[in-house]
């Protein structure tokens, strides 16, 4: 039965994460991260069946080296505090064939984040153990036009709620400041460069991943990203379990994740 899983968290530096060697583990290869001056190894990880990196139209074509990539990353995020990259990681339908799999993910990416202009970096992990599913790791910054990268905030003028620009009052003079060359002072603030972070651009995308499935799945196997409560229907959801549950139960061990699940599926079917 199609299951629906879609988590996205941030990877930063502040604390103490690296995107080169998370790019690393989630592919299965070797990457150097020049910040740390440190090579990270998983190529003998064999649950990668497929990687690939999408970029957006105006993004360096070396970027397709996923090592040039995430150092390029570091390199621009300077701050100690840094987002440096976002990762959504989707579960796959059992129903689908590897093809299947590769083909949603890859139009899920291309839709919603290389067309906003993110460059995208992916892998689909299968241990066959029933849970094949997907990282995707996003930049935080858009490309220019010129093929740099963009800026993740801008200043723009403060407005009132008329529209018009609010001045910076003197203190002393209870008069409008000038400033440099006998220019007008204007109050500014810094925004965001685009709406990536908003929490209504989440919602949207894990509504995005169940239609792009929904499209390939029959009714019966439909899969939907809101709770049981918002959909009004009298059942219990179930917790993500995750590799290390379900490697724990492969090894005749009972997970306290796998118990909670199976004790929420037969209450249901009561």
């Amino acid at each position: 039965m199609a299951i629906y899983h879609c988590s996205i968290r941030i990877i930063g530096r502040s604390k103490g994460r690296s995107a080169v060697a998370y790019a690393a583990y989630c592919s299965g290869t070797k990457l150097y991260d020049k910040e740390v001056r440190k090579a990270y190894n998983y190529t003998g990880q064999n649950s990668v069946v497929h990687s690939e990196i999408d970029l957006p139209q105006n993004a360096p074509s070396e970027f397709y080296d996923r090592e040039k990539l995430w150092n390029a990353v570091h390199e621009i995020e300077t701050r100690s505090n840094a987002q440096l990259a976002r990762e959504v990681e989707v579960a796959l339908p059992c129903e689908f064939t590897r093809q299947e799999q590769i083909d949603t993910v890859r139009e899920y990416i291309m839709k919603n984040f290389v067309r906003e202009g993110m460059c995208a970096d992916w892998a689909l992990h299968d241990k066959g153990d029933g849970n094949p599913h997907a990282h995707i790791m996003l930049t935080m910054r858009a490309i220019k036009p010129n093929g740099r990268w963009a800026e993740k905030s801008r200043t723009i003028y403060k407005l009132d709620p008329n529209g018009q620009k609010i001045p910076v009052i003197d203190p002393t003079t209870g008069q409008q400041k000038i400033g440099a060359r006998g220019r007008k002072m204007w109050q500014r603030e810094t925004v965001p460069a685009n709406d990536w972070n908003d929490h209504s651009k989440a919602e949207k995308w894990r509504a995005a991943w169940a239609a792009e499935c929904n499209r390939r799945l029959d009714r019966q196997h439909q899969i939907d990203h809101r709770s049981y409560d918002r959909q009004e229907v009298d059942k219990a959801s179930t917790i993500h379990e995750g590799h290390v549950a379900r490697k724990m139960e492969r090894e005749g061990l009972v997970s306290d994740r796998c118990e909670i699940n199976r004790e929420i599926r037969e209450l249901n079917e009561q």
